[in-house]
C-alpha cells in the first residue's frame, strides 16, 4: 500500500443495530422462515496468493500473502424471514455468517458477516425491492472490509421462469492500513430463469452483470469496469440434485500497479460442478468442485484456482 491513511471504523455496531431492529420485528410472527447451517471440509490451490471475496468481484492481494495449497474446514449459518402486510406489501431480511480455517495455510482463513433487510411492494405483475446490503469481510487473520450497499430491483415470476433486474451502489472501507482500497462500487444485474424448459432439465439460469468500482483517492490502478456473463443448468440424477455452472468475467482498470507496465486487464473462466444427495427430509450431502483461470497482464494476479468441497447440511 502507499502508505497509512486515516480510515473509518468498522460498521459492525451498526450491523448489530439493524440487526436488533429486525429481531424486533419479528415478533409479529413470519410468514415464511429458513434457518440453514453448513458444515465441511476442502481442500484448495492456486498458482498466485490472492483472493476473492465473491465470483463477480475482482481478483485482490493482501501485502504479505503467500498461500497456494491448503485444506480448510468451513462453516456457514444462514437464515431469512418475511413479514406479509397485505395489499402484497411485504418486508423481509436474512443474514449469514461464514467461517473458513486452514490450519496448513493461515492465509486461506476467512471469516464474513452480512445482513441484508428489505422492503417488497407490487407493480403490475412484477413487484419492486428495496433493501440493505450490509457486510463484514476479514482475510487471512486480519479485518479487511466492511460494505454498506443499498439495492433496488425489479422482479417478475411466471410459470416459466423468473424476469430480474437487480441494480446496486457500496461503499467500501478498509482499516487504515488499507484505506488506499476504500472505494464506491455499483452494479446492474440482468437475471432470468427458466423452469423446466427441456425434459429432464430442472431449470437454467442466466445472468448479466456490468459493474465499475471508483477508487476513493483517485488511484488509477484500483479503478475498473467489469462485465461478467453466467449460465447454469440443474438437473436431477442418480437421486442427487446437480448444478452446472460456467461464467466469463472481465475486468478493465485505467493504469497498472506497476510503473512502466499497461494498465492491467483480467479475463477469468470459471466453471462450478455441484451434486446434492437427500439424507433425510431435512439433511443432505453436498460435493462441490470449483475452478477458475484468470489470465491477466499484470503477473501477480495470473491465477489458476482448483477447490473441492464435501460439506454436510441441515434446514429448518
Amino acid at each position: 500500500m502507499r502508505g497509512s491513511r486515516v480510515g473509518l471504523l468498522p460498521k459492525r455496531a451498526a450491523c448489530i443495530g439493524v440487526w436488533a431492529c429486525f429481531a424486533t420485528v419479528a415478533a409479529a410472527q413470519p410468514s415464511q422462515r429458513h434457518l440453514q447451517f453448513d458444515i465441511g471440509v476442502g481442500q484448495e490451490s492456486q498458482t498466485s496468493p490472492v483472493f476473492q471475496i465473491s465470483p463477480e468481484g475482482n481478483i485482490l492481494y493482501l501485502n504479505g500473502s503467500q498461500g497456494l495449497y491448503g485444506g480448510h474446514v468451513r462453516g456457514s449459518l444462514q437464515g431469512s424471514a418475511s413479514w406479509d402486510w397485505g395489499a402484497g406489501v411485504s418486508t423481509a431480511v436474512s443474514a449469514d455468517a461464514t467461517l473458513k480455517r486452514s490450519p496448513q495455510t493461515p492465509d486461506f482463513n476467512l471469516s464474513s458477516v452480512n445482513l441484508q433487510p428489505s422492503i417488497r411492494i407490487p407493480l403490475g405483475q412484477a413487484s419492486v425491492g428495496l433493501g440493505l446490503n450490509l457486510q463484514s469481510y476479514d482475510a487471512a487473520d486480519r479485518h479487511f472490509r466492511d460494505s454498506t450497499g443499498v439495492q433496488l430491483d425489479w422482479t417478475r415470476a411466471t410459470p416459466q421462469g423468473l424476469w430480474g433486474v437487480v441494480a446496486e451502489v457500496a461503499r467500501y472501507k478498509h482499516p487504515a492500513d488499507l484505506s488506499d482500497m476504500d472505494a464506491t462500487a455499483s452494479s446492474l444485474v440482468l437475471l432470468r430463469q427458466y423452469t423446466n424448459p427441456l425434459p429432464e432439465i430442472d431449470g437454467i439460469d442466466f445472468s448479466f452483470i456490468v459493474g465499475q468500482e471508483i477508487n476513493d483517492h483517485g488511484f488509477r490502478d484500483l479503478s475498473n469496469h467489469s462485465a461478467m456473463l453466467q449460465a447454469n443448468v440443474r438437473w436431477n440424477w442418480l437421486d442427487a440434485d446437480w448444478s452446472l455452472g460456467q461464467s466469463w468475467r472481465l475486468a478493465r482498470f485505467e493504469e497498472s500497479t506497476f510503473p512502466g507496465e499497461p494498465a492491467r486487464s483480467d479475463d477469468t473462466v470459471s466453471t462450478d460442478l455441484a451434486a446434492q444427495w437427500p439424507l433425510s427430509a431435512k439433511k443432505s450431502l453436498r460435493v462441490e468442485i470449483n475452478q477458475a483461470r484468470n489470465i491477466s497482464n499484470t503477473r501477480l494476479y495470473d491465477n489458476n484456482m482448483l477447490q473441492w468441497s464435501v460439506t454436510l447440511r441441515r434446514e429448518w
